[in-house]
């Protein structure tokens, strides 16, 4: 008896817990969790399923969307063609806080066992304007409340990610139009109201589909004849003809030919003088921590600027892309290094224009991938 009357007390209280909490801030609650959070909660849930299962997730930014139909695109040519799923995350304006802040999100036990991540880095994130690092809305694109939700009341992150998240809101909110309070509130403030965040923990599982059993995926290696593939993807590719720049026709008379007219072409690459105020290769080294930290499988690639188009500071540009390439082997991470340093070290093809890939380009972080994830695999 005295154990029955134990277990309905405690249902009791935890019923008057719940009943107060929903007396005293059922406007604030019945408002925020209405149907656009429940939506916006159940899109965080296919990210963190394919991380825990292994399925090879690919961060990147425009390269993934600006040329659609390119044969060798990664979730064209392993969905398609190779029937390996591969999944691709991002599109133009994505960098590297925002891979930190959705992969804080997601963590868990399982996506540090299984996860297998890529991260296609782009030179011209830590160069001119963009070295500044992740613009507002960007993150807002990614972090939208269902994953901040996600990040601050069910990830295990560490407390010093989420508060890295808290302050890059709290320093951009005037860019936020109506912020609900998973904005306006710090993750102190949010974290000190034990019973409110158990509360909300308890509603978000309700409307979390994920698979708590998620398959893994066993890839295995599909031997390819990579220099038939490369032969292949210059077959595929129209040479242009108005240029000898390996830059394509239409890129090249949208966006270059006023230049030359301008006397603007070729291009500079502009690099801070100071690394340290790189606010770009700051995050990124916040994301290296982080994956280091946390023990995922992860290859980066270093992209590259057309060497035609981008001829001057590159001296400047070579010592920056070889700081990076340093401080990932030193995390002892697999780097692909694109980069070219000069007119020589460049085969056409590999960009489209001036800094997305080519057919060619793509053939070689295909490569990269399989044998970084699947080496061991044989058929």
């Amino acid at each position: 008896m005295n154990k029955l009357f134990i277990n309905i007390l405690s249902f009791t209280i935890a019923l008057l817990l719940v009943l107060g909490l929903l007396y005293f801030n059922k406007n604030k609650i019945l408002n925020y969790y209405a149907k656009p959070l429940q939506d916006s909660l159940q899109r965080t849930i296919s990210l963190q399923n394919d991380l825990e299962s292994g399925k090879i997730v690919l961060f990147g930014s425009s390269e993934l969307v600006f040329y659609p139909n390119q044969k060798f695109l990664p979730q064209n040519y392993f969905n398609n063609d190779l029937k390996l799923p591969l999944r691709v995350q991002g599109n133009e304006g994505q960098q590297s806080f925002a891979i930190m802040s959705q992969l804080a999100a997601c963590d868990n036990e399982l996506v540090r066992d299984n996860a297998k991540v890529v991260v296609l880095l782009s030179p011209s994130w830590f160069t001119g304007s963009y070295d500044n690092g992740l613009k507002m809305p960007k993150f807002l694109e990614y972090m939208y409340p269902g994953m901040m939700n996600k990040l601050y009341f069910q990830s295990e992150s560490d407390d010093k990610y989420k508060l890295l998240i808290s302050d890059y809101i709290k320093k951009n909110i005037a860019q936020i139009k109506e912020p609900n309070f998973i904005y306006k509130d710090s993750f102190y403030d949010l974290k000190s109201d034990y019973l409110d965040n158990k509360f909300k923990q308890i509603i978000i599982e309700n409307f979390d589909s994920k698979d708590n059993n998620p398959k893994n995926i066993d890839y295995k290696n599909p031997n390819l004849d990579y220099e038939s593939l490369k032969l292949e993807a210059k077959s595929i590719t129209i040479p242009p003809k108005n240029n000898n720049y390996g830059i394509n026709d239409e890129y090249y008379d949208r966006y270059i030919v006023k230049q030359i007219k301008k006397d603007n072409f070729p291009f500079g690459v502009i690099v801070s003088p100071d690394i340290n105020q790189n606010q770009e290769y700051n995050d990124f080294l916040v994301l290296l921590e982080y994956l280091e930290t946390y023990k995922i499988k992860a290859l980066f690639v270093m992209q590259d600027l057309n060497p035609y188009a981008f001829a001057n500071n590159r001296e400047e540009a070579n010592k920056l892309m070889q700081i990076i390439k340093s401080k990932v082997l030193e995390h002892n991470f697999e780097y692909l290094d694109m980069w070219s340093n000069k007119k020589e070290d460049y085969e056409i093809g590999t960009l489209t224009d001036i800094v997305h890939m080519g057919e060619l380009g793509w053939v070689r972080i295909n490569q990269a991938i399989i044998n970084h994830f699947m080496k061991n695999k044989e058929n």
